[in-house]
């Protein structure tokens, strides 16, 4: 008996759950950092903001496309299922892993670090490293008790972020704005801006805008798929994407770009913290520091939940050993979620955050980019496949998915050697893992689809 059928999921969520890990898995390290990260690079209030408002159309023409995908293959694993059934299984196996180890591995460093950094201000005797992995550590149990506590945790975590930023751009526009008045004028700073910059803001903003996804990873735990992935993934976008250009709004309300940078010309990395220290005072911005944990805490918890269900999908596959696939009692793959939570703490350690959130973003996109392309060949290959939905204005929402995937990438890669590193590092382990055991192992998709 092959692992998916002792370990077959169970369709326990519906159209909220989705709309909600959408929520949770979006809002988190990349709105309450990267705005500091960019936003003196950038030079200008209007870069910023067109930066925020591009990622946002980027997430939905893809969200776009992944819920055609979705309608055509209901099943766990997302980009993964989706590239193997179009391009084989080689190429499937590349993204899946590359997706589990960078994306969501990588997401859960990123986030833990953020938390970290944020901790630290609350108690400075905490390093962030150590914070970091009591988070991992604490999301990861809460999920191997069961499916129904994780979701849980996760819906309270979208309701308490939608309240959180919604609080902070209600307050925060109430007050008086504290950012100076730039040196320069703004039309002569937005004009001059440099493209490449732009572009590995954008990366950073795309990871940012990460989650958008995620429901298509956990489809096979969803009822009535295509109805349920089409409203909550969309309606979870917009939703997130109106928070952040508000949120970015006060932000700017609080200091211009000039001012987003330490004394030692780093830039701020808890601009959260920041905005509201200005904004509020010290007092209150410690209250929003400690709520902002809060928030991040749900982000890691969300990471852990969806990063383990491509772990599941693969060893269902064959692709990754069966033990993979195991569910304990409650429905959790209880040693994916064990196998991702000590590679999170492997890179909590070894990585910094700038460089970790531009890769993880810019390689996301990329794995993406290559399913938007792939949902391309399979309407010229695959015409006569039943579509419950299908991507309006097609084929336009791929194509500026595309085109804008390929500049962000060309932006990141030329300014940062370390994402060079991590991109070509992790394609060179998942094909040795490829051929040493995966290929001996893996079996065809189950319905007979596969369009390659």
């Amino acid at each position: 008996m092959h692992p998916q059928d002792s370990n077959r999921q169970k369709r326990n969520l519906g159209l909220w759950s989705a709309a909600g890990v959408v929520v949770c898995g979006m809002v988190g390290a990349g709105i309450f950092t990267t705005t500091g990260l960019h936003a003196a690079e950038l030079g200008s209030g209007w870069a910023v903001m067109l930066v925020w408002a591009v990622g946002g159309l980027l997430a939905l023409c893809g969200t776009l496309t992944y819920i055609e995908l979705a309608s055509l293959w209901p099943e766990a694993g997302g980009s993964y299922v989706y590239v193997r059934n179009i391009y084989g299984p080689i190429s499937g196996f590349v993204a899946g892993l590359s997706m589990a180890i960078i994306g969501y591995i990588g997401s859960m460093a990123v986030v833990g670090l953020t938390l970290g950094t944020y901790f630290q201000k609350v108690i400075p005797s905490v390093s962030p490293d150590l914070a970091a992995t009591a988070a991992v550590l604490i999301a990861t149990l809460i999920h191997c008790l069961g499916v129904r506590e994780g979701n849980a945790v996760n819906q309270l975590g979208a309701l308490f972020k939608i309240i959180l930023l919604t609080g902070l751009v209600c307050w925060g526009f109430s007050v008086d704005a504290t950012a100076a008045a730039h040196p320069s004028p703004v039309v002569g700073e937005f004009t001059g801006f440099s493209a490449s910059v732009f572009g590995s803001a954008m990366a950073a903003v795309a990871f940012a805008f990460l989650g958008w996804d995620n429901p298509t990873c956990i489809a096979g735990e969803i009822r009535n798929t295509s109805r349920s992935l089409k409203w909550g993934m969309t309606l979870g976008l917009l939703m997130v994407t109106v928070l952040y250009l508000l949120v970015n709004g006060v932000f700017l309300h609080a200091a211009a770009p000039h001012e987003m940078i330490q004394p030692d010309g780093l830039p701020i990395e808890d601009i959260g913290r920041f905005a509201a220290i200005r904004l509020f005072g010290e007092t209150v911005g410690m209250t929003f520091n400690i709520l902002i944990l809060l928030a991040l805490f749900s982000t890691i918890s969300l990471s852990a939940m969806v990063g383990a269900r491509v772990f599941y999908s693969m060893g269902c596959k064959g692709e990754l050993p069966g033990v993979f696939a195991t569910l304990n009692r409650r429905g959790s793959p209880v040693i994916a979620l064990a196998v991702q939570c000590a590679a999170a703490l492997l890179l909590i350690q070894f990585t910094g955050l700038k460089d970790l959130l531009e890769s993880v973003g810019v390689i996301l996109t990329v794995i993406s980019g290559a399913t938007v392309l792939g949902l391309i060949l399979l309407r010229i290959r695959r015409p006569e496949l039943h579509r419950p939905f299908r991507v309006p204005l097609y084929p336009v929402p791929p194509v500026i998915y595309l085109l804008l995937t390929i500049w962000m990438a060309w932006s990141v890669f030329r300014s940062n050697p370390t994402s060079i590193i991590l991109t070509l590092g992790t394609i060179g382990v998942t094909l040795a893992i490829w051929f040493g055991f995966s290929r001996r192992h893996s079996r065809p998709h189950s319905n007979g689809d596969t369009a390659a």
